[in-house]
């Protein structure tokens, strides 16, 4: 008697995908929680960016990992593609985020290592984008162009997610925000198996949610952060690609491959765009792109005297309204929505930083 998986409704699937990888995770997080204080291995605070005020455990982003892993195994086998070729990008990245948060790798072979990950599977699993859907009047892309404009804007999601992972429970509840989002696309169009790895990176993520929230009592590190901006990407991609192939279309949902691209530029805006403003106020100083200090904005609304868990609050709040725009525009020209969703994070920068200016000047 054999035992046909394709019988089991998908939503259960679903399900045992989330459990089963928050529950792994989670088991991997408190082991790695118990190995790193027996070893004293402690993200030590330095006053500037690290304003834990006591020696916390890192390596979180192993719970994750694991907990991921587990489940893609079992569905990347569910007509996904390549995925084999994401999967060694991933372990790349997982292993250069352990030796980094260990030993702090040079800024520059760290970089060639994301280059390096996004190459495999953007080259050999041509998960790339092909059409800027209208965006400075460009649609379709030479092939070659479109490798390298994918290249350099996956490595930037890497280095963008990074960055964004700088107060407790942030990064891992902005992946569960977005990735939530794919899966559920995912599962709408029937694509089986890229929606059970949606909801295992949830669950992976969840896993370690539960001791990163404020007050944390572990971080994922860069072991954790530069393997799931890539996996986001990688996600986003696949979702326009997905969309519209072999009649996998949710036109009542999402409209069209425009629409499907607009809502994906929605996912990943916000922090490209706190990554890039910050960038360009370091150039302006003279100082390296990748020079410590508190201008990210959840260092602002710290500043501002709100707490980690309001500071994650606001910035989930703006990610959603930015998202919602995005649905609400997928007709209309992607660099038209584009300018709106910098109008919207623009506008909740400037309340931030008055905010931040009226507290840092009273104390």
């Amino acid at each position: 008697m054999t035992f046909d998986l394709t019988t089991i409704p998908h939503y259960i699937l679903y399900l045992v995908a989330l459990v089963a990888s928050a529950a792994i995770s989670m088991y991997a997080v408190r082991k790695v929680m118990f190995i790193m204080k027996r070893r004293g291995i402690f993200d030590t605070p330095d006053n500037t960016r690290k304003i834990h005020g006591e020696e916390i455990p890192t390596l979180g982003g192993i719970g994750i990992f694991i907990g991921y892993m587990v489940v893609t195994t079992f569905f990347m086998y569910f007509g996904v593609g390549a995925w084999h070729y994401v999967v060694a990008s991933s372990i790349l990245l997982f292993f250069t985020g352990i030796y980094d948060d260990l030993a702090n790798m040079r800024p520059s072979k760290k970089l060639l290592v994301q280059l390096l990950a996004a190459a495999i599977t953007i080259y050999f699993a041509d998960i790339r984008i092909t059409s800027l859907y209208g965006m400075f009047g460009i649609n379709d892309l030479p092939y070659w162009v479109s490798i390298a404009i994918s290249v350099i804007a996956c490595t930037l999601f890497i280095n963008a997610f990074n960055f964004i992972d700088g107060i407790d429970g942030l990064a891992c509840g902005l992946t569960i925000l977005y990735i939530s989002m794919l899966g559920g696309l995912f599962a709408s169009m029937s694509a089986v198996g890229m929606s059970g790895i949606a909801f295992g990176l949830i669950g992976a993520a969840i896993g370690l949610l539960y001791y990163n929230v404020a007050p944390a009592k572990i971080y994922m590190g860069d072991t954790g952060s530069m393997f799931l901006g890539f996996t986001i990407f990688v996600l986003c991609i696949s979702f326009i690609n997905t969309y519209g192939h072999d009649g996998s279309t949710i036109v009542s949902v999402v409209h069209s491959a425009q629409g499907a691209a607009t809502i994906v530029l929605s996912v990943l805006f916000l922090p490209v765009y706190d990554a890039l403003r910050v960038f360009l106020l370091r150039a302006s100083k003279g100082t390296s792109p990748l020079h410590a200090d508190r201008l990210h904005l959840h260092y602002y609304l710290l500043d501002a005297g709100f707490s980690h868990s309001r500071s994650v609050m606001i910035i989930m709040l703006t990610n959603v309204a930015i998202i919602a725009l995005a649905w609400l525009m997928q007709e209309v020209n992607l660099l038209i929505t584009l300018l709106a969703m910098t109008f919207i994070a623009s506008l909740v920068l400037f309340a931030i930083y008055r905010s931040r200016r009226k507290k840092l000047g009273a104390v």
